[in-house]
Order: structure tokens, then C-alpha cells, then sequence
């Protein structure tokens, strides 16, 4: 089997990019957790406002919209034109989940076996049914299910507040043994620091005692860790906003373009996507579960793959090669 060629600029973009994003929102939540009664200001708000899925609940469930609400328009947007790009380079969930993903060390082979596309990543479109239908009737459960919300919730009530506990203990530990070699104290160094984190990170404060922390921190270290099994597992099969995205990108107007004559079927582009969307397939290639991230691009050793824009299709699967 052929090696892959190089990571693209792209890849390292989209990486770059992702990464943004993830701190933007960590500096975001932190905010928060500094600040009783979320006295920051809107500015913590700022990927609920750009998620569709809460705009649609929101006027679901009301039948009135924020204001704020309205920039989620923007999201829908540039689905339409760039597919899913929102969850390939933007969602901070999806970071993590692509980051895990990166961990998994599988021969390409079982890659082949597990990875490639599957019948089940039908389920989130069927959650979000049920979900906008619960909607409906009076039942929301999209704090559970929306990535956003979800992923805050486990930060607020299981992450942070484990995080900021062992941290807490390990800097009194410091303080009240005070290990070293000789003059050398530890707490030379620690308590510096401990100060600086303070207030910034280490919230000495926080008494969290919020009961289904346990309960949620379980299911945030399950949903992560599936992905061990299979990339994204959360992004295939499970996320409403990635399926709402998918039905709304299901034609857009950039596109995977395969040029048949430079394939030799070496498949290495499926074990590279973390989509399960088909790229090796000339009619076959799936917009709704693409998540634009050029790892196909990238792994292609013959150069038979490329993205650009043309006019959407009436079939999504048409053929799109070159």
C-alpha cells in the first residue's frame, strides 16, 4: 500500500484554526467561573448565539427569538455554501473529539475494517427528529444533547470543579510539607505560581455541589473515550447539530472532486476520515457527513483528490469527478 504524502498547509491550518476556537471557548467558560451571575456580559454566550440547533429550539419552544439568536443565520449561511465546515473548524466539542480521535493507534487496515461508512450514522438525524418533536410537546432535553450546552455543562459541573479540587489540594500539599533538597524549598517556586493561577485558573471559592456531577462526568469520559472505537463517534452518530448541519450542507456549493484517472483505490483517504463520508467513492461522496477538515486531501499519495465550487446539483451524489 502506498504511503501517504505530507500534511497539507490546510490540515495545519484547520488545526490552527480548531485550536482557536477550543481556547476561545475554555477563556469564555472561564469567564464565567470568575464571575457569579455571568456579570461578563454576553460574551459568554457567543457559540450559543452561532448554533442553529438553539435557534430552532428556541423558536420551537417560544415562538419568540433573541436577538442574539439571529447570528446563528450566519452558521446556516456558510453551511450552505462550505457544507459542514462549522463542525470540521469551529465547534470546540468537535476539537476535542478530533484530538482523542488523533490518539487512536490502529494499522490502517482495521481502519479500513471500522472506519468506513456505516448505516448507524443515520441516529443523529433520528435524535434530532425526536428531539424537535419533544420540543414540541413540551419535553426539551437539548441541554443534554446540543454539543455546546453539553459540553459546558460537564466543564461546570464535573471537569472544572475536579480540576480546580486536585489542584487546590496539590498547592496546600506544597505549602504544608514544603518538600525540598537542603535550602531549596518547593514552595519557592509553587507559591509563585499558585498566586498567579489564582483567580485565573484556581477558583479557591468554588464549592461544588452540584449532585449529578459524578453522573455527567461519567457520560463526558464514556462519550470521549468512544472514540477510541471510532472517530468522532459523537460527530457520527449521536450530535443534532451536526445533523441539522448535515441536512442543511446536504448540497453545497463547495465540493470533493476525485479524478478517476490518478485513483488506484489505495483507499488510505478512508482511513483518514474522521467523517466516514465516502471520499474514495466518484459517486458516492457524502456532503452531509463531511466535515471539510482535507484529511482525504491530504492522504491521497496520487493527488486524485481536490475541493472546489461549482453549482450545487439537484443529486448530491451525482458524480462529481474531474
Amino acid at each position: 500500500m502506498p504511503k501517504k504524502s505530507k500534511t497539507s498547509p490546510v490540515v495545519w491550518l484547520r488545526r490552527a484554526v480548531q485550536t482557536a476556537f477550543l481556547l476561545l471557548f475554555l477563556y469564555l467558560f472561564l469567564e464565567t467561573a470568575f464571575h457569579d451571575g455571568n456579570v461578563v456580559g454576553k460574551g459568554v454566550t457567543l457559540f450559543f448565539d452561532f448554533d442553529p440547533l438553539v435557534l430552532l429550539v428556541t423558536w420551537l419552544g417560544t415562538l419568540k427569538v433573541p436577538a442574539s439568536l439571529w447570528l446563528a443565520l450566519v452558521t446556516v449561511a456558510v453551511t450552505l455554501l462550505l457544507g459542514r465546515w462549522f463542525c470540521g473548524w469551529v465547534c470546540p466539542f468537535g476539537v476535542l473529539h478530533n484530538a482523542f480521535s488523533r490518539l487512536r493507534k490502529q494499522s490502517v487496515r482495521v481502519k479500513l475494517d471500522r472506519d468506513a461508512y456505516s448505516p448507524h450514522q443515520r441516529w443523529k438525524y433520528y435524535l434530532l427528529v425526536a428531539l424537535l418533536v419533544g420540543v414540541l410537546v413540551g419535553v426539551n432535553v437539548s441541554g443534554w444533547l446540543d454539543p455546546f450546552s453539553f459540553f459546558y455543562r460537564a466543564l461546570a459541573t464535573a471537569v472544572y470543579p475536579s480540576a480546580n479540587y486536585g489542584l487546590q489540594e496539590l498547592f496546600t500539599w506544597f505549602y504544608d510539607k514544603n518538600p525540598g533538597v537542603g535550602p531549596a524549598r518547593v514552595t519557592v517556586i509553587s507559591e509563585p505560581i499558585y498566586n498567579f493561577l489564582r483567580g485565573r485558573l484556581i477558583n479557591p471559592d468554588l464549592q461544588p455541589q452540584y449532585q449529578w456531577g459524578l453522573l455527567i462526568g461519567a457520560i463526558f469520559v464514556a462519550i470521549v473515550g468512544l472514540n477510541f472505537w471510532r472517530p468522532r463517534f459523537w460527530c457520527r452518530y449521536i450530535c443534532p447539530l451536526g445533523a441539522l448541519l448535515g441536512l442543511v450542507g446536504k448540497n453545497p456549493a463547495l465540493r470533493l472532486k476525485q479524478n478517476p484517472e490518478l485513483c488506484n483505490d489505495c483507499r488510505l483517504c478512508v482511513a483518514d476520515c474522521p467523517g466516514a463520508a465516502n471520499p474514495q467513492m466518484t459517486d458516492g461522496w457524502k456532503p452531509s457527513e463531511c466535515f471539510y477538515c482535507w484529511n482525504c486531501r491530504s492522504a491521497c499519495p496520487h493527488g486524485a483528490l481536490s475541493f472546489g465550487f461549482q453549482i450545487p446539483r439537484k443529486d448530491p451524489d451525482e458524480k462529481t469527478s474531474e
